[in-house]
């Protein structure tokens, strides 16, 4: 059923579309020479009343707002040629109510995720998402301030993006209204100078041309689209193959060692590279506590990045030293890593486009110091990032609360899918040993963090089911919420809101914690485990 809604709702649509692209193209054919010569004294002259006078420019307004064609100072000067002041600015507010309001419905009848993913693609497209998804009604009052962005391919871009009306309304006319009382007592001034049959003719091409290339466009990508129905936005890694990066915090807690078992793990399974580690804490231990269970697990010759710069975590020698210490060799090479920024530069020049997800259990302090960095290079070779953060709907959670500004940046900046695990997820699920395992770093981690000597040593499991997630996606285990906007507060509160034209995502349970932990310690309790995972 829902999908033939689907279907449906792609069918009328797109007919939409094309039978309002149909007539606009008709229109301008079939009224080609009048917009041509088109004159408003003239229309004003031969009109049998004031009223009908007032009615006919009123037309032309809306006209204008469907055909995009006719240059809005012109109806200003000539309408403040043909009736006093008071009066011409008086019929040229009204015009203006109207033509943005036509505009406005004109969007949001042409516009949705097409228009949306197109401006995204270009730069002064991006800045107007960006306004108006910040809601900086001051920035968008300036762009209708200028003369320089069109009236109404502003209201159609608008519109498209569903920017709320009573604002959309309101700066539109606060900006627009001084521009026309400007024009309209400047009367014919300037009038003879517009080369108006030339500006008609170019729009009388270009106009048709790119709404049949837009039709063409929309029907192809919802031909996509039906294909994709019901498939997941985020590809799994088992299925994509990319390559991971792993940036964690490891030390607060022991369930990082944990998602590193997990990890490398179905990194064997599905046979995936990793590109390297990144610890976002500013405790150097951690990196040593990186590397041993990267060797325990086969991987000798790991690139390892560390968060530089403010002090973040400082602490975590809960099991980190003491894991360094026992199973690095040489202790002070352990330890030393490259920044972090350094290391995601390095690996990510080398990879393809589009090629990586990056896998985060702790706070997304290296991930928004790219962004503010480097954020071209990020967002070009990132294709998707799995982050432990959060608590959903809305709440606060730990990841989130040591870097409340980062994680906004991330959620901003980050231009791809973001799926997030939130607190609630791994809370129910208890993994960890329910046996011995000697020579065994993760085991220890759990064991020093715990500071138990007796079995089982249990705890929640927050980030494995990010990496569970980040390979395996759905299954049987979660599902993934509609897309929303994700706002965090400055005291680290989280919360969610819909938007249809979002790329962020929260995981929900589907599976009982017992069953996905009983999967989770099918991993963490296998031993000798070899470069082909078996």
């Amino acid at each position: 059923m829902k999908e033939k809604l689907f279907r449906s709702s792609h069918a009328i649509g797109l007919a939409a579309r094309i039978i309002v692209s149909v007539f606009i193209i008709a229109l301008i054919i079939w009224k080609y020479d009048d917009l041509q010569n088109i004159d408003i004294r003239a229309l004003v002259d031969s009109s049998s009343s004031v009223f009908a006078a007032v009615g006919t420019i009123w037309g032309v307004y809306l006209l204008k707002s469907i055909t995009l064609v006719l240059p809005a100072s012109l109806i200003y000067i000539a309408v403040g040629m043909c009736f006093p002041a008071h009066w011409a600015i008086l019929i040229n507010a009204v015009g203006i109510i109207i033509e943005v309001s036509a505009s406005y419905l004109f969007g949001i009848i042409m516009g949705g995720p097409y228009v949306k993913n197109k401006l995204e693609k270009t730069k002064y497209g991006e800045k107007i998402l960006s306004l108006q998804e910040k809601n900086k009604l001051s920035a968008i009052f300036v762009i209708r301030v200028l003369p320089v962005f069109p009236i109404d391919i502003v209201s159609l871009l608008l519109g498209a993006v569903r920017m709320k009306f009573l604002h959309y309304f309101l700066v539109s006319l606060g900006g627009i209204l001084p521009r026309v009382i400007l024009f309209t007592i400047l009367g014919d001034g300037i009038y003879d100078y517009f080369p108006m049959q030339k500006i008609v003719l170019a729009a009388a091409i270009l106009i048709p041309v790119a709404l049949v290339a837009w039709v063409i466009k929309y029907a192809v990508k919802m031909s996509k689209a039906e294909d994709n129905y019901g498939k997941s936005p985020y590809e799994p890694i088992m299925e994509s193959r990319r390559y991971v990066i792993f940036d964690t915090d490891i030390g607060p807690d022991c369930d990082d060692a944990g998602a590193m078992a997990v990890l490398f793990e179905m990194a064997k399974k599905y046979d995936v590279k990793i590109l390297g580690f990144a610890n976002c804490t500013s405790n150097p231990y951690g990196n040593g506590a990186i590397r041993a269970i990267a060797e325990h697990y086969g991987y000798e010759d790991i690139k390892i990045g560390q968060h530089k710069g403010y002090e973040i975590l400082k602490d975590g020698d809960k099991y980190n030293k003491p894991v360094t210490k026992k199973y690095c060799k040489y202790e002070n090479s352990a330890i030393h890593a490259a920044s972090a920024t350094e290391f995601y530069e390095s690996v990510l020049k080398k990879a393809e486009d589009d090629s990586v997800t990056v896998i985060s259990v702790g706070p997304l302090t290296n991930l928004a110091q790219m962004l503010n960095e480097q954020p071209e290079l990020f967002n070009k070779k990132v294709n998707s990032i799995v982050a432990m953060a959060g608590k959903f709907p809305k709440g606060k959670e730990f990841n989130i609360e040591c870097d409340p500004s980062a994680a906004a940046t991330v959620f901003e900046k980050f231009k791809n899918i973001i799926v997030c695990s939130g607190f609630e997820i791994g809370e129910k699920i208890k993994t960890g040993f329910a046996k011995e395992h000697e020579d065994n770093p993760v085991f220890d981690c759990y064991k020093y963090f715990l500071g138990k000597k007796e079995l089982p040593l249990m705890r929640e499991s927050w980030d494995l089911t990010a990496v569970h997630y980040a390979f395996e996606g759905e299954g049987e285990y979660y599902s993934l919420s509609k897309p929303v906007k994700i706002t965090v507060e400055e005291n680290g509160h989280v919360s969610v809101s819909a938007n249809k034209y979002s790329k962020r995502y929260y995981l929900i349970r589907k599976a009982e914690g017992d069953k996905t932990a009983e999967y989770l310690n099918g991993i963490l309790e296998r031993e000798n485990i070899d470069n082909n995972g078996e």
